[in-house]
């Protein structure tokens, strides 16, 4: 099968590709592993979004988030399926076998959009530093992507500082009490933190109107709200818009004079142009393998974050029975050259049904005893989650061994600093909101957890070998594109996901 463009994976980067490209009137093909969910997952999502809330069984709410609501409560499965970190047959040794970091692929339709937090915000302006790109150039390609994901949030004091995407027209979530509550708070201190460089305001989610705050964002979203590319996909391929081709998994890739071939489990493609979605790690072993580049390691570099558990102070009723979203509720920004060179971004999280479990996980033995404790504990407990520029950060170094990829941790010794700036001012800001910061319980993400990473093939003005030009191809070659975050020079504090789509759509745009 030929095309006059292949992509290679249908995630965020892979569909943002695709909308640019059918766009222009190009015939595109979508090579994908494209797990799904199993057969009960998916039937448990459609029970569940063919009905409103209060007419759910009680048996179908405790299935859809059993499995992150026990004690492995940091587990990702949309509605109780594995299917987002499944490895097909042909990958089975994929993955980190020396445990050297957190990042994992995913092999799944739509690939992580199916289990993130949906967060979205453009980068700052002071973020391109070292890019061969502005914000200038990213700032079309946000509008387009908003309009595609379903942008929420609303104008407040996080639209100055993020000048990337405007907000008039955007319509905010329903927000928890606490979440309204702190953010009233803040309000009132408006001045005093203006004076430390910090800027607040609601979350901007990709979810499309129509929130039912049911809860249930962090097992799946049942009325398929929250943005999933593969649901975008599945959208275009039926209105035959693209071509779409599952259980594709590619092994190289080859340029000639005319285009590109694409050598899979399922024979070869022929393309005038290849875009390459794969994901950070599935593009470096790719890219690595079909350049013949063995004995080089690539740079993948990480956000490094933490969480931040802080106590409120006033009340807010009952925020287990409240109608509400499990989401990020609230966003803060750190803009002061004290505290760190670049924007420090943290989401805030109001309550959720895995705190409780996640804490007597902690509690280990004493978690019965604690009980009473723990229950009230959770229920004033908001969760702040910082994330650090990788100039600051621990990195990975990936290189093929036997056509495998090996891995080796990058330290940074600046990162134990940063996040203790960080963490010094987050507690301020807490205490000026009314809430008790517990900064003996802050608890560092391992590496690569946060699944903001790229920069394995950083775009250059003058790409070498291992580094690519601002349209993402690789030094000495014409016809091949990295879309994903693999070519970001650096990677911003801010959620990486808006941006990764911007900068797809920005190249197959222009390519």
């Amino acid at each position: 099968m030929n095309a006059r463009d292949i992509i290679l994976g249908s995630g965020p980067s892979g569909v943002a590709a695709a909308k640019a490209l059918t766009a222009r009137g190009r015939d595109v093909l979508v090579l994908d592993a494209g797990l799904e969910m199993d057969a009960s997952a998916k039937a448990l999502r459609d029970r569940m979004g063919a009905a409103e809330p209060d007419a759910w069984s009680d048996e179908d709410r405790e299935a859809i988030g059993a499995v992150r609501r026990s004690e492995k409560s940091d587990s990702i499965q949309p509605f109780g399926s594995d299917f987002l970190f499944r490895l097909p047959e042909e990958m089975a040794e994929y993955g980190d076998p020396q445990s050297v970091h957190a990042l994992r692929p995913s092999f799944a339709k739509g690939g992580l959009s199916n289990g993130w937090g949906a967060s979205v915000l453009p980068y700052h302006e002071r973020d391109f530093d070292g890019w061969p790109i502005t914000l200038d150039d990213l700032r079309p390609h946000y509008q387009a992507i908003a309009q595609m994901i379903g942008m929420s949030g609303q104008k407040d004091g996080l639209a100055s500082l993020y000048s990337g995407i405007g907000m008039d027209d955007a319509q905010p979530l329903p927000a928890s009490r606490q979440a309204r509550e702190l953010l009233a708070r803040m309000d009132r201190k408006k001045q005093a933190l203006g004076q430390l460089g910090v800027h607040y305001g609601a979350s901007r989610q990709a979810i499309a109107p129509g929130c039912r705050a049911c809860a249930m964002c962090l097992y799946g979203c049942p009325y398929r709200l929250i943005f999933n590319a593969g649901y975008e996909i599945e959208r275009m391929a039926a209105d035959d818009i693209l071509r779409y081709q599952g259980s594709a998994i590619a092994t190289g890739f080859s340029e000639h004079a005319t285009g590109v071939t694409v050598h899979s489990n399922q024979g070869e493609f022929q393309a005038e142009r290849l875009f390459v979605a794969t994901g950070v790690l599935p593009t470096a072993r790719l890219v690595l393998s079909s350049l013949g580049l063995d004995a080089h390691e690539v740079t993948i570099l990480d956000s490094q974050h933490f969480y931040l558990p802080m106590l409120h102070s006033w009340s807010a009723g009952d925020p287990a029975v409240e109608p509400r979203h499990t989401l990020a509720q609230a966003f803060w920004e750190i803009n002061d050259p004290a505290v760190e060179d670049h924007v420090v971004h943290a989401q805030l999280y109001t309550y959720n049904d895995t705190y409780a479990p996640d804490m007597r996980q902690r509690f280990g033995p004493f978690a019965g005893i604690a009980k009473p404790l723990i229950e009230a504990m959770s229920r004033r407990l908001i969760v702040a989650q910082p994330f650090l520029h990788s100039d600051v950060s621990p990195a990975i170094g990936a290189r093929l061994d036997g056509g495998k990829l090996a891995y080796r941790r990058i330290d940074n010794d600046r990162t134990a600093a940063a996040m203790d700036r960080v963490k010094n001012r987050l507690a301020q800001v807490a205490r000026m909101a009314g809430m008790l910061p517990l900064t003996p319980l802050m608890r560092p993400g391992s590496l690569g957890s946060s699944f903001h990473c790229g920069g394995s093939f950083p775009m250059r003005d003058t790409p070498g070998t291992g580094e690519t030009d601002m349209l993402g191809r690789p030094a000495g070659l014409k016809h091949t594109h990295i879309v994903d975050a693999s070519i970001f020079p650096t990677v911003p504090a801010p959620t990486i996901t808006f941006s990764v789509m911007a900068n797809a759509h920005r190249i197959a745009s222009a390519a």
